[in-house]
């Protein structure tokens, strides 16, 4: 008898993990999260590939490209 009540239990945290983690997932996709990540790394790959551009038109090899940018 006690077996089968530790089955229960066990079956029961599992169902209720399953749960949670099902809950959990759905607010991460609804709030849009990852389209928006996405979108970030866009833009500084873009970033990236500009201040390589300016470094190699310029010919420099400075750290401070953005303060000329700005």
């Amino acid at each position: 008898m006690e077996l089968f009540t530790s089955f229960i239990a066990v079956f029961v945290c599992i169902i209720f993990v399953l749960i949670v983690a099902a809950v959990v997932r759905y607010a991460v996709d609804s709030s849009k999260t990852s389209r928006k990540l996405d979108l970030l790394m866009k833009e500084v790959r873009d970033l990236r590939a500009e201040v390589r551009q300016l470094q190699y038109t310029k010919g420099q090899d400075s750290q401070h490209i953005i303060d000329e940018k700005v």
